[in-house]
């Protein structure tokens, strides 16, 4: 029996971690919504093994990022373990909207007087 890999569309919420010292693995967590209702929102814990794509998902996504991904999932076996997605394929579908330096510095400075 083979079982088909696993699709699904969703957001970055927060930013991606490396799973290792050496940043050959990464993981993240895809907030996916399948409706408009906020209670139906699943937040899925996410694993990329291949060093090529972990280094991508370390530096190249965002939070905000829409993504489609595709993998398989981990069912724990015992109550101590955790469900996650081992991502095979990632797709940016799209890239959050990024602040430019300029727009990042405050409006307002506080400046001393040197008296």
């Amino acid at each position: 029996m083979t079982t088909d890999p696993l699709v699904l569309d969703g957001f970055l919420d927060e930013p991606t971690m490396p799973s290792d010292a050496t940043g050959s693995t990464a993981r993240f967590r895809l907030t996916v919504s399948p409706t408009t209702d906020a209670t139906d929102d699943l937040v899925l814990p996410c694993r990329v093994t291949d060093p090529e794509m972990a280094h991508a998902v370390l530096h190249d996504l965002a939070p905000g990022d829409q993504l489609r991904v595709t993998g398989y999932l981990h069912l724990p076996c015992t109550p101590t373990e955790s469900m996650f997605l081992t991502v095979s394929k990632l797709h940016v579908l799209e890239a959050a909207l990024l602040l430019d330096e300029a727009a990042a510095v405050p409006a307002l400075r506080l400046v001393t007087n040197p008296t």
